[in-house]
């Protein structure tokens, strides 16, 4: 089904519902969602300076893994991006491990070779890069 099918309102159902199995889990299970693998991503508050938390997709690539801005599709850029432009310092939680990683923003050929990763994976990524005005932000995530 492509984004523009799926309501928003049923993504952050989702979403919701899985942070719920994830966080009592200790993040050994909901480990995919929609079929795709799913980390916890810990950034600071770009304005709060608090620990911000979320579930996101991601794409394995040879030097970690990489997430990218769609913001389901909205025109704006993720909190998380934002957080990430302040202060690159994160922690990343998978399968129960919690690791201390810097976040780098790609661009040009491997922003591409990113991209394609997810497009090839959901079908929904396409779709979101159709309804957007703005670049789609993709970051690795390295272990620090």
């Amino acid at each position: 089904m492509a984004t523009k099918e799926r309501p928003r309102w049923l993504m952050r159902f989702i979403w919701k519902s899985h942070k719920l199995v994830w966080n009592a889990s200790g993040g050994r299970l909901g480990t995919k969602v929609l079929g795709m693998p799913v980390l916890e991503l810990i950034t600071t508050g770009h304005k709060s300076g608090e620990p911000r938390s979320i579930l996101i997709s991601y794409v394995e690539t040879p030097a970690g893994p990489a997430i990218a801005g769609t913001n389901a599709g909205k025109d704006t850029d993720p909190a998380w991006v934002r957080n990430l432009r302040a202060d690159p310092a994160a922690r990343v939680r998978q399968g129960g491990t919690t690791r201390d990683v810097t976040a780098s923003f790609l661009d040009g050929d491997e922003h591409g070779a990113a991209w394609q990763q997810f497009v090839d994976a959901a079908d929904d990524y396409a779709g979101y890069a159709g309804m957007l005005t703005r670049p789609i932000p993709i970051v690795r995530l390295h272990d620090a």
